[in-house]
C-alpha cells in the first residue's frame, strides 16, 4: 500500500525547507523498481507501453528507460490519476532515494488516502443498491413472465370453454332446423341446447364475477347472520341445482348459533362452491361430506372434509387458479364446470379479511374457511 512504501522513509520538518517547487534531480532510481511500482498501480500493459514509449524516444534499446526527470515527471503525472498526486509524488521519491519525504508530502497521502476510502465506501454502497435493484428487476421480469404465461393459458382456456358449449347450441339447432324430427329427439335436442345455455351462461357470470372480485369492484353487503343459516341455504341451492344430491352431508352444529356479521350471500357462494366440489369429485361409492365449525376467540374455522381419495399431490399448488380442474374421469358428477370456483372462493374470503386452504393432511377432499366473527372490509 503507499502507507506501506513510505516505511523507512526521511522525515523532514517543512518549515525548515524552502516553499519552491520540488523538481526532480534525476538520481540513480534503478528503473526496474519504477516499473514494477508502475506495474502495480496501472497495470502491467500500461506501464509497459509508457516505459516502451519513453525507452524508444531516449535512443534505447528495450523497455526501461533512464529514469530522468522529465520521465519521472510523466510517470508522476500517470501516476496521480490512479492514486493522486500527493500519493505519486511520495511514492517516486521514496523509489528515487534522492528526495526526502517531507510532512506535507505525508499529509497529502493522508488525505488521498481518506478520500479513496471515502470513495470505496461509496462504490460499495453504490454496488450494493444496483445488486438490489437488479434483484428487484430480475423479480419484476419474472413475474411479468409468468403473468404473460397465466394470461395465454386464460386466453387459450377460455377459448375452449366458451367454444365448447357454442358449438353444441349451433350443432344441435342446425339439426332442429333441418327437417322434421321425432317429439322425443326434439325435445332431446332443445333440452341439450337449454342444458348449454345454462352452462355458456354460469361460465360468464363466473368470468365476471372473477374479474370484478379481482380488480376490487366489488361492492359488499354487510348482514348479521346465524352461521347454521348461511350453511342451510347453501346446502339447499346447491341441491336444487343438482350438484348434491347423491351426497350425504352430516353438520356438526355445536358451534353453528354463532352470528356472523359478514356478506352473507358471498360467504354462502363460497359454502356453495366447496358443497359442489364434494359432489362432483368425491369418488367414494356412498360419498358423504362433513361440515364442521369452530370458535377460535374472535375467528371460526368451518373444515369441509369428504370421504373420497381426496386431490393428487402435485395439484396441491394449482387448485385455487383460474381454470384448475381435475381430471374429469375422476368427477363422479361433472357438470361441465369451467374450474373457476375455487378462485372465486379464494378472492370473496380474502375480500371477506378471511382464508380458504386445503388441508393435504386430512383423508379425503378437505377444505377449510377461516375468518373473522365480524369481517372488517368497506362498503360502498
Amino acid at each position: 500500500s503507499p502507507m506501506e512504501r513510505l516505511q523507512g522513509a526521511e522525515f523532514v520538518n517543512v518549515f525548515e525547507h524552502s516553499s519552491a517547487p520540488r523538481i526532480w534531480s534525476g538520481g540513480a532510481a534503478e528503473a526496474e523498481d519504477l516499473l514494477v511500482m508502475a506495474q502495480r498501480i496501472l497495470g502491467p500493459e500500461e506501464a509497459t507501453e509508457l516505459f516502451t514509449k519513453t525507452a524508444r524516444h531516449q535512443g534505447k534499446i528495450g523497455y526501461l528507460p533512464d529514469p530522468t526527470p522529465e520521465f519521472l515527471s510523466e510517470l508522476e503525472i500517470n501516476l496521480s490519476g490512479s492514486v493522486g498526486a500527493g500519493t505519486a509524488h511520495a511514492m517516486i521519491a521514496q523509489v528515487h532515494g534522492g528526495v526526502s519525504v517531507s510532512v506535507a508530502d505525508l499529509m497529502a497521502v493522508a488525505d488521498e488516502t481518506a478520500q479513496i476510502m471515502e470513495y470505496s465506501t461509496q462504490l460499495e454502497a453504490k454496488s450494493d443498491e444496483l445488486q438490489a435493484t437488479a434483484q428487484e428487476l430480475w423479480r419484476a421480469n419474472e413475474k411479468l413472465t409468468q403473468l404473460s404465461i397465466q394470461k395465454d393459458a386464460f386466453l387459450s382456456q377460455i377459448s375452449h370453454e366458451l367454444r365448447t358449449p357454442m358449438t353444441s347450441i349451433r350443432a344441435f339447432s342446425e339439426i332442429l332446423l333441418a327437417g322434421e324430427l321425432e317429439p322425443e329427439a326434439r325435445s332431446k335436442y332443445a333440452r341439450i341446447i337449454q342444458d348449454e345455455s345454462i352452462r355458456l351462461t354460469r361460465l360468464l357470470d363466473d368470468l365476471l364475477d372473477l374479474s370484478v372480485l379481482e380488480h376490487g369492484q366489488v361492492v359488499l353487503d354487510p348482514q348479521e347472520e346465524r352461521l347454521g343459516d348461511v350453511l342451510d341455504r347453501a346446502q339447499a341451492a346447491a341441491s336444487a341445482a343438482g350438484s348434491g344430491m347423491q351426497l350425504s352431508i352430516n353438520r356438526d352444529s355445536k358451534n353453528e348459533n354463532l352470528v356472523v356479521r359478514t356478506d352473507t350471500g358471498r360467504l354462502a357462494q363460497v359454502f356453495i362452491n366447496l358443497i359442489s366440489n364434494a359432489a362432483k369429485y368425491c369418488d367414494h361409492a356412498n360419498p358423504e361430506l362433513s361440515i364442521k365449525t369452530r370458535s377460535l376467540r374472535e375467528k371460526i374455522q368451518i373444515d369441509f372434509v369428504d370421504n373420497g381419495s381426496g386431490i393428487p399431490e402435485d395439484s396441491h399448488s394449482v387448485i385455487f387458479e383460474k381454470f384448475a380442474r381435475l381430471d374429469d374421469d375422476k368427477a363422479a358428477n361433472s357438470t361441465g364446470g369451467a374450474g373457476l370456483g375455487l378462485a372465486i372462493s379464494r378472492e370473496i374470503m380474502e375480500r371477506l379479511g378471511g382464508s380458504i386452504s386445503y388441508l393435504p393432511d386430512r383423508q379425503g377432499g378437505a377444505f377449510r374457511v377461516t375468518m373473522p366473527l365480524e369481517s372488517v372490509f368497506e362498503t360502498a
